[in-house]
């Protein structure tokens, strides 16, 4: 966390892109705790405090070992700016019943939770939005409504993939959840935050979906990879290894596809900085992230489908958007 502040502000020399984070208490240990104190102390980032309930989804925690972490943490720490509360993760695996029962036991949980926060975080606090039917996600909408003085929700319910349902996928079922979703919210008094979705390609989805904000780790997993991003584009191989995913970019298609997106950076001036360098890459598809929510406001849905790539899935799924809803996004 400390090498990539100081990354941003000694190379980018701003420290927009990182203004607003996400910090997971129960995945780190007291030294990250410090660290991300420190941070949030010398450089007014506002924090948001994960449920972790990622850390149950994959089986490192039970969801009971993490409510009565939460308990206490958030207890002992109100100097945050969002509390999400805890949340029972379904996956793409889960039988109907299961999800049935993490669904009822995700809005529970949370309206007790809620009760028993102190006064000064229940304006800060969370809830999160589960489900894979509309019914189960009116069940979460109707209990967090009903909490007196609860100002946000979170939207959990895409799809997963990956090594133990790791990684959240935006389908074309859980787009519609979360625009249906986003709409109810919204009629009820209460902002959306979108949770963990992919690369920048996803961006112009959550903003016609209608959200308020999202948060994403894809500009620092998928560095790791040798992947770049660019507005609006599918994934870059910069690295060039052998068995990695992405189209290759090459050295006389940088300068090209920069003066196509609009892009500049710091970390993109040359070739050689995004194939040797991985901490040149997470640097770059940070900004990449931060300026596509940038830009998406100020285009039409028309422009943005001219300027993302012709076999795009997030394309082909965002042309399928009759209502474009007009909602600032940002991480």
């Amino acid at each position: 966390m400390r090498k990539t502040f100081s990354k941003l502000e000694d190379g980018y020399g701003s420290l927009e892109p990182l203004e607003n984070i996400m910090f997971t208490p129960i995945s780190g240990g007291e030294e990250a705790h410090q660290t991300i104190r420190n941070l949030n102390d010398h450089l007014g980032i506002n924090i948001m405090f994960d449920s972790g309930g990622y850390e149950v989804q994959v089986g490192n925690n039970t969801f009971d070992d993490l409510q009565a972490y939460l308990h206490d943490f958030y207890a002992d720490n109100h100097w945050g700016h969002r509390y999400v509360l805890p949340d029972n993760v379904p996956v793409s695996q889960d039988s109907p019943d299961v999800v049935e029962q993490k669904v009822k036991q995700t809005a529970d949980i949370s309206a007790l939770f809620y009760r028993q926060m102190p006064d000064a975080l229940q304006s800060r606090a969370l809830a999160v939005v589960q489900g894979h039917t509309q019914d189960q996600l009116q069940h979460c909408l109707n209990k967090y409504a009903s909490l007196d003085g609860l100002q946000h929700v979170g939207f959990g319910s895409f799809g997963t993939s990956g090594v133990s349902n790791g990684v959240n996928m935006l389908t074309t079922e859980a787009y519609y959840h979360l625009e249906w979703a986003v709409q109810q919210a919204h009629e009820a008094g209460l902002s959306v935050h979108a949770f963990g979705v992919g690369g920048p390609t996803s961006i112009p989805l959550l903003y016609h979906a209608g959200v308020d904000s999202f948060d994403t780790t894809s500009w620092m997993r998928s560095s790791g990879y040798g992947n770049v991003f660019f507005p609006f584009k599918s994934r870059y191989n910069a690295s060039h290894r052998k068995n990695r995913s992405g189209k290759v970019l090459t050295k006389d298609e940088l300068p090209h596809l920069k003066a196509e997106t609009g892009h500049e950076c710091p970390f993109c001036e040359e070739m050689s900085q995004l194939s040797s360098s991985r901490w040149n890459r997470v640097m770059h598809n940070l900004i990449v992230i931060q300026d596509m929510t940038n830009k998406v406001e100020d285009m039409t849905r028309e422009e943005i489908l001219e300027a993302m790539d012709e076999k795009s899935t997030y394309r082909r799924r965002l042309k399928k958007v009759t209502s474009p809803n007009k909602k600032k996004v940002s991480i």
